[in-house]
């Protein structure tokens, strides 16, 4: 007696550490194998987003990419894995307790069949209804993340109009749409868990009605063996809703992987890695040919420019202007191959811009855009975030965009702090420092999108006065938001409709009293004699005696 004891107690033990180094091991790999898997796909939609073109964030709501990032990822990283492990466990668990019953009480096969097909009818319907469930919160949630960053950035704008209760119940409103959407699926929840516990008891009794039956038909089943099967059919009920739960849920965060892998697979800006190998120095005159040049957003769209043929000689000093939609940023973004070039080809310095990989050519030109970017850091990561210059060269660009003063002024100098776009620097100072940013990498072709729109009479002066020094002798493209701006330029082209209307020196198309740019400048200086002294004023004045001299001929 002692002996079989002996021998059951070992064999007990034995497969009880089995178990445990078993279920040591299965955790270990399956959260392995998920915290791979869920490195690959943020790894993928990250990659994926960062080299989508403009286009695609002009269209997506910033609430929906932060959603992926967000929601979407917290679904992935806390629940898929742990599911996975839980559901594979309890199908088997689930499954050795079905097998178990039907050995030692076959009348059980035949109450289990139809209540297993009950059990898949159950689930079906809860999976379908959740997975919509699952995708009504997560869209519900966009639209808040959206409105909230709206807010935030357009707040000076709500309070100057009096909009604060329009934009208070707006949110109110996408917040009772989330919280509804939140409710119902939490709600269908437990109504799985009731059904199933419903379930579970039907089966409960017809096992004990099938384990009676059985003792007596078969005489030889004995006691044991039936409180052995009706123990573990205690069980089955429970694994089978932890299965439908499981299941359910599995499908349900499926969807955050689908959402995920949309974004993974969103077509991106062909960055040309096998085009052709550039001089160091390229572009090194400056000089810009368009050749029968067609441009687009989409291919379902109509061409914004249209057969353009344009050259600037290099070292040429040319002002872009037209009324909203003419095409002055499609043209301008096509140098950087922003835009869609679906016809002809730019060349820069004899060099066809569609064979140079788009990150050399994007790397070679200098911009200063409308909205400067800053990062949180330091001034010197924010000049020259690769670390690839000296202080002497930082200063030096600091010095020819009238920032040297400021800088040393502040503690740390070069190391002194930047907040998060630019919080602690005033609009002028972050278009200056675009402007250093411009003259530290040294480029012969600087693009500058109406860098000025945004900033007061006096620093739109100092940056101009500064570009021109600095950019002596390179080609300088401006969008002009202010026409004054573009006066002592070398060269105007004014656009509309994707066409090149006028084109000239600032005198020649002032000479045309009925041309398009006369008007717009006359309409533009129809406060002239509010302005203060300085250069605009005088801008203005000589542009009323060279519109006299034509009335009078």
């Amino acid at each position: 007696m002692m002996s079989h004891m002996t021998y059951y107690l070992l064999v007990y033990g034995a497969l009880s550490v089995a178990s445990v180094l078993l279920s040591f091991s299965s955790n270990g790999i399956g959260q392995y194998a998920g915290a791979r898997a869920r490195q690959i796909l943020h790894e993928s939609m990250l990659r994926n987003i960062l080299h989508c073109p403009v286009r695609f964030f002009e269209c997506t709501p910033i609430g929906r990419i932060i959603n992926r990032f967000s929601a979407d990822m917290s679904v992935i990283d806390k629940k898929i894995a742990t599911s996975i492990q839980r559901l594979l466990q309890f199908l088997l668990l689930c499954f050795s307790a079905i097998v178990l019953n039907a050995v030692v009480t076959p009348w059980f096969l035949i109450v289990a069949v139809p209540i297993c097909i009950v059990y898949y009818v159950m689930q079906h319907f809860y999976r379908c209804s959740s997975r919509e469930l699952q995708r009504l919160d997560s869209i519900t949630r966009s639209p808040i993340l959206s409105h909230f960053s709206e807010t935030l950035c357009g707040l000076t704008t709500i309070r100057a109009f009096g909009q604060q209760r329009r934009f208070r119940s707006l949110l109110f409103s996408r917040t009772d749409a989330h919280t509804s959407a939140f409710l119902i699926m939490n709600s269908s929840n437990r109504w799985l868990g009731i059904a199933l516990d419903y379930l579970g008891g039907v089966i409960v009794f017809m096992s004990v009605v099938a384990a009676l039956l059985t003792v007596k038909t078969y005489p030889d089943v004995t006691p044991s063996l039936v409180g052995l099967a009706v123990n573990y059919t205690l069980l089955v009920p429970i694994y089978l809703n932890w299965v439908v739960k499981f299941l359910a849920d599995m499908e349900m965060y499926m969807g955050a992987v689908e959402r995920v892998q949309q974004y993974a697979l969103t077509p991106t800006e062909d960055y040309r890695l096998q085009g052709i190998t550039v001089p160091r120095a390229w572009p090194q005159k400056g000089n810009i040919v368009f050749k029968d040049v067609s441009l687009r957003y989409d291919r379902s769209r109509e061409p914004v420019i249209s057969n353009l043929n344009l050259h600037i000689p290099a070292g040429q000093k040319v002002g872009i202007c037209g009324r909203t939609g003419s095409g002055k940023s499609s043209l301008v973004m096509s140098l950087f191959h922003m835009v869609d070039v679906f016809e002809g080809k730019i060349l820069i310095d004899d060099i066809d811009t569609k064979l140079v990989p788009l990150q050399v050519l994007r790397s070679r030109l200098s911009v200063i855009p409308q909205d400067v970017i800053m990062f949180s850091g330091t001034i010197r990561e924010n000049l020259d975030p690769q670390s690839v210059y000296t202080d002497m060269e930082l200063w030096k660009s600091l010095e020819l965009a009238q920032l040297k003063d400021a800088v040393s002024s502040l503690p740390g100098c070069l190391d002194a702090e930047v907040r998060e776009g630019g919080g602690n620097l005033s609009a002028g100072e972050r278009q200056l420092f675009c402007l250093a940013r411009a003259i530290l990498h040294n480029a012969a072709c600087l693009v500058m999108d109406e860098a000025t729109s945004s900033v007061d009479p006096s620093t739109e002066k100092a940056l101009l006065a500064a570009a021109t020094r600095a950019f002596a002798g390179k080609t300088v493209i401006t969008i002009a938001h202010r026409l004054s701006t573009i006066l002592d330029y070398d060269r105007i082209l004014v656009l509309e409709s994707g066409r090149i209307m006028e084109d000239g020196t600032p005198a020649q198309l002032l000479q045309r009293s009925m041309g398009i740019f006369s008007s717009m400048l006359r309409a533009s200086q129809e406060g002239a004699p509010f302005t203060k002294n300085g250069q605009d004023s005088q801008r203005v004045v000589n542009y009323k005696r060279v519109e006299g001299k034509n009335d009078s001929n």
